[in-house]
């Protein structure tokens, strides 16, 4: 429980300034949420792998590409808690500007009065920048004197994220704080800073007729500087193999996904994302993304879990 409470306080502290510039968004976060929640780690009981890859604005030259790949899993704990862990990498190129960050993870996740379930996580690792002068185009000798295109080609800082993740058999939340130490980007900018952000997720699991579930969830991010971006998505699943679904991205796209469980251990998750947007007019601007998912536990709960709505 004090283990808990520290990482509460860790939580806590950095809600008090939540303000962020907006790292890449993904249709599929109900699909991955670990990605995004370290708190999430070790919540299907087993060793579980997700990765993924994202192709935005997919008629646009230099537009972003994001790949994403996470590993986490359950060790014991005492009587009904246990510890989560993972680890978590994400690359995103956008022209000649990208990143690569890689982070451990750590969730002490306890079982409430309720039945429910609680978990309080923190992730560290690093976050490299790089720039690619090959692909710039500079006619003008004026920008000679700009760092954020004549400074370090590539640099590394370190990154910290504070998590907390609730779920029982029906709903799940999850909410984020990334970057809580705001690690200076001065290299390129001399008051630059990874700014906070603030990521929230929810969602539940609604038993229709027969076989029929209703899935519906909600994410939003938060950030200085960029506005904020909520989506919502509501998916159709049969017979827990099969899903299909639609949802909108604030002021941005509308969302078509679906997900099948192809085998025991192995489910694949698509979306697509039309692009309603002024940038829509670009022509060829929509969105593909692809998660798959493959566990040791054939996608049913193990360990001291309960089942989470968001790994059904």
């Amino acid at each position: 429980m004090r283990k808990l409470t520290l990482l509460l306080l860790v939580v806590a502290s950095a809600l008090s300034s939540a303000q962020a510039q907006q790292l890449p968004v993904r249709a599929t976060a109900m699909m991955n949420p670990f990605q995004d929640h370290a708190a999430a780690a070790g919540v299907l009981g087993c060793m579980d792998l997700h990765m993924g890859f994202r192709n935005q604005w997919s008629g646009i030259d230099g537009a972003p590409q994001t790949s994403f790949v996470n590993l986490h899993g359950q060790m014991e704990g005492q009587n009904n808690d246990f510890h989560g862990i993972g680890i978590r990498v994400e690359d995103d190129a956008a022209g000649a500007w990208g990143y690569t960050s890689v982070n451990a993870a750590y969730a002490y996740n306890l079982r409430l009065s309720s039945g429910a379930r609680l978990a309080a996580g923190i992730s560290a690792g690093f976050f490299q920048h790089r720039l690619e002068f090959s692909l710039l185009d500079m006619p003008e000798l004026q920008v000679a004197n700009d760092p954020a295109v004549f400074g370090d080609q590539q640099f590394i800082v370190p990154i910290l994220d504070a998590s907390l993740w609730y779920y029982d058999r029906d709903k799940y939340a999850g909410l984020t704080i990334q970057n809580v130490t705001q690690p200076s980007m001065e290299k390129i900018s001399q008051f630059g800073k990874l700014r906070r952000q603030l990521v929230v997720l929810a969602g539940s699991e609604v038993e229709l007729d027969g076989r029929w579930m209703f899935l519906p969830s909600a994410q939003a991010r938060l950030g200085s500087g960029v506005p904020p971006a909520a989506e919502v998505l509501g998916l159709f699943k049969y017979d827990e193999v099969v899903g299909v679904g639609l949802g909108y991205r604030s002021q941005s796209a509308l969302l078509v996904a679906a997900q099948a469980k192809v085998l025991d251990y192995l489910s694949i998750g698509y979306a697509y994302e039309l692009n309603v947007s002024p940038l829509a007019g670009a022509g060829g601007a929509n969105t593909h993304e692809i998660v798959i998912g493959i566990n040791a536990c054939s996608g049913r709960p193990a360990g001291r879990t309960i089942p989470c709505p968001a790994y059904n």
